[in-house]
């Protein structure tokens, strides 16, 4: 058997598990335990790495390369919530990628395989509705506060 089989029934196996849950969590039956803000971060590059929707288990694999770990049914649950509370996910049936502006705000932020400037920029911009990639250029460099 070729490795490349090998793995790609792996994470076909693993999308199996996570898309009840991911599912669920979209149709907004099942809100996801919080997870860590580095979470959003490696499923958002995960999705920034391909330019066009991706299956699930595409995006697992594009997720295992970056941070060397397959993610768990609520971590892409909760990680898709949160870019989809941004205005960042794109869903067409089965498949998830960006929406053109989460593209651009994603690569304003960082370029791409940089989780932890992605994951520094979100952990102090929780999602407060739709995000263009201007309104995220405005906060780069910038930190909150509690005055803010």
């Amino acid at each position: 058997m070729k490795p490349e089989n090998w793995v790609f029934e792996h994470y076909h196996e693993f999308a199996e598990k996570i898309n009840p849950v991911l599912r669920a969590a979209l149709a907004g039956q099942l809100r996801p335990k919080e997870q860590k803000q580095m979470v959003e971060a490696w499923l958002g590059l995960a999705l920034f790495h391909d330019k066009v929707p991706v299956s699930l288990e595409e995006i697992i694999a594009s997720a295992d390369a970056i941070n060397f770990g397959i993610p768990t049914p609520e971590e892409v649950a909760w990680g898709f919530l949160r870019l989809k509370e941004r205005g960042w996910l794109a869903i067409d049936g089965d498949l998830y990628g960006l929406t053109s502006e989460g593209r651009r705000a994603i690569d304003t932020i960082v370029s791409p395989g940089n989780v932890e400037r992605l994951t520094d920029w979100i952990s102090i911009h929780p999602p407060s509705g739709r995000m263009t990639a201007i309104d995220v250029f405005l906060t780069l460099g910038k930190r909150k506060t509690g005055k803010d």
